[in-house]
């Protein structure tokens, strides 16, 4: 697999937990006491996958220093 491929993969990954932590955190605020102990564990798992998911990324930078300029170009 294609260095781009895996970091496209992984930014998407990434943009999806994020969009589930924000949805998250406004069932949170929203809720009774009980449930934002639910909401609460939910959101640590979330964040940790979110932060390995953001190491993959920096890693696959790290990797290829010119991986920006391949995305233009389909890598």
């Amino acid at each position: 697999m294609k260095t781009i491929d895996i970091y496209t993969k992984n930014l998407a990954e990434l943009i999806e937990q994020s969009a589930k932590i924000d949805i998250l955190v406004i069932k949170f605020r929203q809720s009774a006491t009980t449930e934002k102990l639910a909401c609460n564990q939910e959101l640590e798992v979330l964040r940790a996958k979110q932060q390995e998911t953001t190491k993959r990324l920096h890693a696959l930078e790290g990797h290829n220093s010119n991986i920006w300029e391949n995305i233009g170009c389909g890598g």
